[in-house]
């Protein structure tokens, strides 16, 4: 769906969520429409991280923050996340009895994954101040300079459930390599969504 408002000559900041009672009936099928961490999530968050580091040659491989994103009802919740260590443990909460942290979710106007997933195609953004339409809240109170998504497309439905993305406080030169390697890990989240016997979840508290 275009983004492109007609009547105003403008890009519409945030598209509006046409797929909303469809997605959250899927997520509800699938056991993940509540908020919960999922630690296979986090393995592939972190992992994604590392390697797309390597491939871009950032100063530090962990250096991005990498997330499993599923689009709820007005929010956006990182069933996987990983954060590199200096600036947050990074660990995985998702068989702990701890509280869900408050940075797992995020408002959905918040950020470019919506438009990943509007999109359905890949989202690179080397250098986010180079696209003045999407700069918002994720820049002026986060920090984030770099951002490339993929949405998370569910093979039967064809329903975009949510996006896997990176995100860095510099900006980079994503290389066709981390996209394909991103959309790599995006389809090994789909694969394990849709396995039963693969998806392990921690009970809702």
């Amino acid at each position: 769906m275009p983004t492109f408002d007609l009547a105003t000559g403008l890009h519409e900041r945030v598209p509006p969520d046409t797929d909303r009672d469809r997605r959250l009936a899927l997520l509800q099928s699938k056991g993940l429409l509540a908020d919960r961490p999922v630690a296979q999530f986090d393995a592939v968050a972190k992992q994604a991280a590392l390697e797309a580091g390597e491939l871009v040659d950032v100063p530090n491989p962990g250096g991005f923050l990498a997330m499993v994103n599923f689009m709820k009802d007005g929010y956006q919740y990182f069933a996987g996340l990983w954060i590199p260590p200096d600036t947050s443990s990074g660990a995985s909460q998702a068989s702990t009895g701890e509280p869900v942290p408050d940075e797992r979710v995020m408002d959905r106007t918040v950020g470019w994954c919506v438009q990943t997933v509007d999109r359905r195609k890949a989202l690179p953004l080397d250098n986010v101040y180079d696209y003045p339409r999407w700069i918002g809240k994720a820049v002026h109170q986060l920090g984030f300079e770099t951002y490339l998504g993929v949405p998370l497309i569910d093979p039967t439905t064809d329903i975009a459930l949510g996006t896997m993305c990176l995100v860095g406080h510099a900006p980079v030169r994503w290389t066709p390599q981390a996209v394909g390697l991103l959309k790599d890990h995006a389809r090994h989240v789909m694969q394990v969504i849709n396995d039963p016997s693969a998806l392990t979840l921690p009970a809702e508290h």
